[in-house]
């Protein structure tokens, strides 16, 4: 099935969690913020498995000003 990651299609199977995702697009495990559909992911809930055509952000952290 197909999701949306930072406006980018990415083919997952439908299984996948959040979690899973972003370990398999390298995304770090620290200082990052995830958006499901457009409302703010707690951490707690990277578990939730996605469905077809889910809709994610993920920001990074950047440190600095």
């Amino acid at each position: 099935m197909i999701v949306v990651v930072n406006e980018q299609q990415v083919e997952v199977d439908e299984q996948t969690t959040v979690a899973a995702l972003l370990r398999s697009l390298g995304f770090p495990d620290r200082g990052i913020a995830v958006a499901l559909d457009w409302a703010v992911l707690p951490r707690s809930d990277w578990s939730t498995t996605l469905s077809e055509g889910a809709r994610l952000e993920v920001v990074t952290a950047v440190q600095g000003g």
